[in-house]
């Protein structure tokens, strides 16, 4: 009898012990079920509105809503689950757009692992590296959407196994017809581009020669973006590069030689229905001469299928200076919005609003206007007015320069350089700020403000026949 209690006793014990020390395997292993909760609006207050499950971090909304009750801009949203980690330290790699926070358990500094929750860093790659203990522990992360695409990606591993950074595929906004061309300084994608620009095609031949400014010469890499409206058929692509290449096909891997090469050629056979598909080009360069030669051709037809942009007219250009910017049917702030471009993207000029407060740019063949406060002007002159040109009447006062001066496009130092005023010279006043601390003027043909702390109004001048215009 005994001995029976003896083997009921340890029989029990075994089964106990299974149940304290489950044979869990990590979260990259078996999957992880994350619990969501949405917000109406950007700060996680009262009710969630919306509540469901994910299998894993890789979520991409664009500019549609997550779930009933979300609105398309201005929600948020937490995002938690509880997985076994071994212990180790960890690489969190987290990209999101717009502002995002990672939480690992609950710490008693009440403070997050890492955050942009309040200073957004969209299309960023984000990485913090966190030593944890044997066990489960608790991932949330708490994420804002301001305006326009939504997304977050999250991905850990353990530092020992040497992780490579996730080949996450960057959501960037995209026109038709043109690429948009993300330059990094590294030659494995990782990171924040240096450069993201607008371009006709994929095709370059840099040599020895660095593709872009703060970009090397060797070891770098480029994300080429585009939506091409293609006639149906079965197209040809053929890719001649030096180094390695990755293309997608309306996310499809149909060319992965991502190796050292020297000028090799791949082809592939591609049935593409009719409409609009999407293309993305991954580039990297080792050392020697770089080049990619992209084409994509039906066979049959005398040219290229994909459209390109409109030419640069004016020659000028503007790039991007806040994380997003509206484009804008009409130059207004009330102008309907068409658009979205983001920090460092570059575009063409096409004209200017007679007051120099507006451009009108081509973003990826959407033509619109954006405000010249949040832009940087390259290549101004010969840049024309679009609409009426109000007449500029001037007071009968003048101003001279006690330095020389910026000539910019609206009362601020942050709006956009148009050109100079020199030391010791004068100009016609147009109009002043409430404060009359900045004052407009007609300097040549050219309409802008200066600073009225380095300039002297003439003597005797009567503030209130001066017209406040900005």
């Amino acid at each position: 009898m005994k001995r029976k209690i003896l083997i009921l006793f340890f029989t029990a014990a075994l089964v106990l012990a299974g149940f304290a020390h489950p044979a869990t395997q990590p979260a990259a292993a078996q999957g992880v079920v994350w619990q969501a909760q949405f917000y109406d609006n950007q700060y996680l207050s009262g009710n969630p509105v919306f509540t469901t499950q994910y299998n894993s971090l890789d979520l991409n909304w664009g500019t549609t809503s997550p779930g009933g009750g979300v609105p398309f801009d201005n929600f948020s949203a937490r995002i938690a689950t509880d997985t076994y980690f071994a212990a180790g330290t960890y690489r969190f790699y987290l990209l999101a757009d717009d502002g995002v926070q990672l939480w690992i358990d609950f710490p008693p500094t009440k403070q997050p692992s890492l955050t942009t929750f309040d200073a957004p860093r969209p299309g960023q790659m984000l990485t913090v590296d966190v030593a944890l203990e044997a066990g489960s522990h608790h991932i949330q992360v708490d994420f804002r959407e301001v305006t326009g695409d939504a997304y977050v990606y999250l991905r850990w591993a353990n530092l020992a196994t040497n992780p490579n950074p996730p080949a996450f595929s960057v959501p960037t906004t995209v026109g038709l017809g043109s690429w948009t061309a993300q330059y990094f300084s590294n030659a494995t994608l990782t990171g924040s581009p240096v450069s993201t620009v607008n371009e006709a095609g994929v095709s370059h031949a840099w040599g020895d020669t660095a593709p872009a400014s703060g970009v090397p010469a060797d070891n770098f890499s480029v994300r080429w973006i585009s939506i091409q409206n293609l006639t149906g058929g079965n197209y040809e692509l053929r890719v001649q590069v030096d180094d390695g290449v990755r293309v997608w096909v309306n996310n499809g891997l149909v060319i992965d030689e991502w190796h050292g090469a020297s000028g090799q050629t791949y082809v592939r056979s591609l049935p593409l229905g009719a409409g609009q598909h999407a293309f993305t080009v991954e580039y990297y360069e080792a050392s020697g001469a770089a080049n990619i030669d992209f084409r994509l051709t039906l066979p049959g037809t005398t040219a290229p299928p994909p459209a390109q942009p409109p030419a640069n007219p004016t020659g000028a250009t503007v790039t991007v200076i806040v994380y997003r910017l509206n484009v804008r049917q009409t130059p207004s702030l009330t102008g309907q919005r068409l658009t979205q471009v983001s920090q460092g993207q570059t575009y063409a000029v096409l004209a200017r609003s007679a007051d120099n407060g507006w451009f009108q740019i081509n973003a990826n063949g959407i033509i619109g206007w954006v405000s010249s406060a949040y832009v940087q002007l390259a290549n101004a002159a010969a840049i024309p007015v679009t609409g009426a040109t109000p007449a500029t009447t001037t007071t009968g006062y003048v101003l001279t320069a006690r330095l020389n001066l910026n000539i910019r496009s609206g009362p601020g130092v942050t709006y956009t350089r148009l050109g100079y005023l020199p030391r010791g010279v004068s100009a016609e006043v147009v109009g002043r700020n409430s404060a009359s601390t900045w004052y407009q003027i007609k300097y040549n043909s050219l309409v802008g403000w200066i600073s009225g702390f380095y300039a002297d109004l003439q003597p005797g001048a009567d503030l209130t026949r001066i017209p406040v215009t900005g």
